[in-house]
């Protein structure tokens, strides 16, 4: 059966997340965040947090760890293969992550057995059948550098430590995928909510960006989506 996605404007997500976290798991949090790059930008408001940060991209971690000074622990290492403690997080969040790993399911896998009972999940990925997503599939890493000098105004893309890094798009990395794996896992599904804040990127052409997302939607006779391009998934994992 497919799963409806809540679509929401810009910027909603994020509160809208952070307030199913504080309701569910209180205010004071062993937490993971798997593939943690350079920067946590998620304000969970007054929750405590013994944050542990897990980067492949030793540069973009030694950015974090100088830079943003938010890590309790700071680890070095592959998601797919670093050693993680099972049931040692409360919560656990990867942002924009796994849409780069080959083998993105092992990943899911890895941090599913690092949850405790009672324990989050949030996942947030682009929607490989959005056509934002299927536009990224198709064109060449070079494109991405550029998109992100000229259209996000990052001047260091591409740089050491910087994104953007090549996408894989492994098939967990969609609505289906990935509400399916969390069937298999027997996780609830507490919220599944997409947004399209790239859309905002295009200033004053962002209308323009919009019609043609949709007309590509049109054109896929309903097998991409043009409604959000960005996924945010919260699973939660049985208490037995």
């Amino acid at each position: 059966m497919a799963v409806t996605v809540t679509v929401m404007e810009v910027g909603a997500c994020e509160e809208h997340l952070a307030a199913i976290v504080r309701e569910r798991l209180g205010t004071k949090l062993r937490v993971l965040d798997a593939g943690c790059g350079r920067m946590w930008n998620w304000d969970l408001g007054d929750v405590d947090m013994h944050l542990t940060g897990i980067d492949e991209d030793a540069e973009a971690l030694r950015l974090r760890v100088e830079v943003k000074k938010d890590l309790d622990e700071a680890i070095v290492g592959d998601l797919r293969t670093v050693p993680l403690d099972d049931e040692a997080y409360d919560l656990v969040h990867s942002a924009y992550v796994l849409e780069h790993v080959s083998g993105a399911e092992l990943v899911l896998d890895r941090m599913l057995a690092a949850l405790r009972p009672g324990g989050l999940m949030v996942i947030k990925v682009p929607d490989g059948d959005s056509v934002y997503g299927w536009i990224t599939r198709m064109t060449p890493h070079w494109v991405h550098v550029k998109y992100k000098r000229w259209i996000r105004r990052k001047k260091l893309a591409g740089t050491p430590g910087h994104g953007p890094y090549p996408v894989v798009y492994d098939d967990v990395i969609c609505r289906r995928g990935i509400t399916e794996w969390g069937e298999r896992h027997g996780l609830e599904l507490v919220d599944l909510s997409g947004e399209n804040s790239h859309i905002e990127f295009f200033g004053p052409l962002k209308r323009v960006a919009d019609l043609g997302l949709r007309a590509i939607a049109a054109l896929s006779f309903g097998r991409l989506t043009a409604r959000y391009s960005n996924l945010d998934v919260i699973f939660g994992k049985p208490t037995v």
